[in-house]
């Protein structure tokens, strides 16, 4: 059985509400029930079909073509099921997710994984602001789950925090795990200014050095950690190739804080 695609029949002209296109929503719909849902954010009135070309019937494997920047909460409250989006993502991809896979060949906007508690999350390029941060009615960020960022991010990634997994091939913006509570990010590229500001607990992994480090973060040493070794054996066991050196600087804090949380620097 194929996949339940929905392809972008043009840009739209306002911005899509697309968190009604999820496995546990659509099962047992036919498909004028599914072109019929609403969809749009404005006082106009948009349906699926009016957006979209509907295709396929496996309501478990979900596919979007050709979707843009404006195309909203994709994959929002998923809990179960895969989805894969053959172009962009906009605001709140995955927000709130529980379970399932999602996999982006393009950027996202912001907010992407906000807030989402489980689950496997794949952006191929950039995503914006705020990305495993904290939903819209939320009080911490990404509570568990695996997300791997191929581009840039913006500012505040993985803000506040809780659990779960974040790798990020290119540059983090400012503020990245800021007010983190614990979990870890693993940065390639490093990441700007505050990286860690107001963290309590969890782990910031760079393999190059972060653009300037706060003064609230107290220098342990060099030292070989075990858990870097598996860390990445575990990575490669999921696609990602990436050497990580055991062999770390250790910076604990923010001491502003409660300051259990760590650096990583690897050397």
């Amino acid at each position: 059985m194929s996949a339940l695609t929905f392809e972008l029949k043009h840009t739209p002209d306002q911005r899509l509400d697309l968190s009604p296109l999820v496995p546990a929503t659509l099962a047992g719909l036919n498909r004028k029930e599914i072109e019929a849902l609403p969809i749009g954010t404005t006082r106009t009135k948009l349906t699926v079909g009016d957006a979209f070309k509907v295709k396929g019937k496996d309501a478990e494997r979900l596919r979007f073509d050709g979707t843009d920047d404006r195309c909203d909460n994709i994959g929002a409250g998923l809990d179960g099921g895969a989805i894969f989006v053959d172009g962009d993502a906009g605001a709140s991809l995955g927000a709130k997710m529980k379970a399932g896979r999602i996999g982006v060949t393009g950027g996202a906007g912001v907010l992407a994984c906000a807030s989402m508690a489980g689950g496997e999350i794949t952006v191929r390029r950039d995503v914006g602001e705020q990305a495993c941060g904290v939903a819209f009615g939320q009080t911490m960020g990404m509570k568990g789950g695996f997300v791997t960022i191929g581009g840039d991010t913006g500012a505040l990634l993985g803000e506040r925090m809780r659990r779960g997994l974040v790798v990020v091939g290119g540059k983090a913006g400012d503020y990245a795990g800021g007010r983190m509570i614990a979990g870890t990010l693993l940065l390639r590229r490093g990441a700007g200014r505050y990286a860690g500001y107001g963290c309590r607990r969890g782990s910031l992994i760079f393999l190059e050095k972060p653009k300037d480090i706060l003064p609230t973060f107290s220098d342990s040493g060099v030292m070989e950690f075990d858990y870097l070794r598996i860390l990445e054996k575990w990575l490669h066991e999921q696609g990602v190739r990436i050497r990580l050196n055991a062999r770390a600087r250790r910076l604990m804090g923010d001491m502003a804080v409660l300051g259990k949380g760590e650096m990583l620097i690897l050397v």
